[in-house]
């Protein structure tokens, strides 16, 4: 009698939601993340394994076959939801739960009939096999490219001629990107949310305050890669030939024609943990990784998105109810946001620390206030309603709690910017050039109004102006301060 063959295919099958997922957001996020949401599943599918082996004894075969029908069921879930509600047809979760769970006991029943034919063990994990192939040749050619990408540009960058301060000392340089941040008139003509008191105490430490400025893009990417390039994005792919979503131009934004030119002043890069990578400068002198009080609470983005896709997550109201958090400062919060508040405080508190280092610094900081989710409150406390950001994407429940976030939020970080900004002037040895800028503003007609603010070391504003555009503004500074004959260009606004 010929020897059953070993039935791997369930753990293959575990693995896949992962690596899809990481191959699926492999711009959007570091590869670090994957270990321990695939070591969770592989050990969810392991425990699965032994306990229907356990049921079925000398039936291994179809032990292995439950363990891999439960498998797809339980993270087929959240997409069968999804592609429902985007189709029109909303169903509540319980009657999802029931079909999926009466197919889990059709599928018990008929293999408690007989044993499960050693051929079609066979064919499972040859079909595993090229399932979980194509999310790891994606993710091969990706980082393969990433790598090529980075070569080349650090040729060029070799390159180019270093430019030169107007001053004695090089000034630090600090590039703070506000997620979000609508224009502070726009927000009190259209919400009445005020906070032109932060503008004015801004002003009053010297900063200028580009009254009528808009984005060039409404996205993230899209807006920091331009104001980043000194270019408009769409124009300066085209003249490059970068082709869009190629690993040269997901690179961009993380080695930008701004950080070339400060890395050729032998200015040090220091950059923050986002838990974006598109975002994430890793590779900076000087990187500050989210210091978490405890690594193995919370979940990341990229974990988030993986618990949506799961049967648990109809389930997530229990949850709340179940796993508050008391670690986080004496803060009631959740664990699905421990590493939010923890990035985002992280960003905070060192910032202001930088003036300390004796070199000259780039600093790039993307912090992701006042974007969703709305955990902060005005104070800096955490929000413990779960309305705030228990919706979909980690967002508010409904419009009350969309407004009332997104004011706490504006208001708390405008607090801390203004705090940052005394603490990083007040310690600096030399005057710094500091940006305070938001990406894009809220919604509707405010996408693309914008906060923005502009410390120069000699107060020079006389190259400013009210309605300036992110494009624009290294353009100015390195005209201005470091003998780089950049012209202003046309400050066009992209609405995509």
């Amino acid at each position: 009698m010929a020897k059953k063959p070993f039935s791997y295919f369930p753990f293959l099958i575990a693995a896949f939601p992962v690596l899809s997922l990481m191959a699926y957001n492999r711009s959007e996020t570091r590869l670090l993340v994957i270990f321990r949401p695939l070591l969770f599943c592989l050990i969810f599918s392991l425990t699965l394994y032994v306990l229907f082996f356990l049921i079925f004894r000398k039936w291994k075969s179809n032990a292995a076959l439950l363990t891999g029908g439960t498998l797809i069921l339980f993270f087929s879930y959240g997409h069968l939801y999804n592609l429902l509600e985007s189709i029109g047809q909303v169903i509540r979760h319980r009657y999802i739960v029931l079909i999926f769970g009466l197919i889990w006991v059709g599928i018990v029943v008929l293999l408690f009939r007989r044993e499960v034919r050693a051929e079609f063990m066979k064919l499972l994990n040859i079909i595993s096999i090229i399932l979980i192939a194509m999310p790891i040749l994606q993710l091969g050619w990706f980082y393969m490219g990433e790598a090529i990408a980075s070569s080349r540009l650090s040729q060029v960058q070799a390159n180019k001629s270093a430019a030169t301060s107007v001053f004695d000392e090089k000034p630090d340089v600090y590039y703070i990107i506000l997620d979000m941040y609508a224009r502070p008139d726009a927000l009190l003509e259209e919400y009445g949310i005020d906070v032109m008191d932060f503008v004015s105490e801004m002003e009053s430490l010297g900063f200028y305050y580009a009254s009528e400025s808009q984005s060039n893009y409404d996205e993230t990417f899209t807006s920091l890669s331009t104001s980043l390039n000194l270019q408009l994005i769409g124009d300066y792919v085209q003249e490059n030939d970068i082709a869009s979503g190629s690993a040269i131009y997901q690179d961009l934004l993380i080695h930008s024609e701004t950080r070339s030119i400060f890395e050729n002043m032998d200015y040090q890069i220091v950059a923050f943990s986002t838990g974006y990578r598109w975002s994430e400068l890793s590779d900076a002198n000087i990187y500050y990784e989210t210091k978490s009080t405890n690594p193995l609470s919370g979940l990341s983005p990229f974990e988030s998105l993986l618990f949506k896709s799961t049967m648990v997550y109809p389930f997530r109201g229990y949850l709340y109810a179940l796993i508050p958090d008391k670690d986080v400062e004496g803060d009631s919060a959740l664990s699905t946001q421990r590493a939010h508040i923890e990035t985002q405080r992280n960003i905070l508190e060192l910032l202001p620390q930088i003036a300390e280092n004796q070199n000259p610094t780039f600093t790039f900081a993307h912090i992701l206030i006042p974007h969703a989710p709305f955990i902060f409150d005005e104070d800096g406390t955490i929000l413990e309603d779960p309305g705030y950001y228990s919706g979909e994407m980690s967002g508010p429940v409904d419009d009350f709690y969309e407004l009332d976030g997104y004011t706490r939020q504006v208001k708390f970080i405008s607090a801390q910017m203004l705090f940052i900004a005394e603490q990083i002037l007040e310690d600096s040895d030399s005057p710094p050039i500091i940006v305070i800028q938001a990406d894009h503003g809220w919604k509707g007609e405010n996408r693309q109004e914008i906060l923005n603010l502009y410390f120069f070391p000699d107060q020079d504003y006389e190259a400013l102006y009210a309605s300036i555009t992110p494009v624009n503004t290294f353009r100015v500074i390195f005209d201005q301060y470091f003998g780089l004959d950049y012209e202003v260009v046309e400050d066009r606004i992209i609405q995509q």
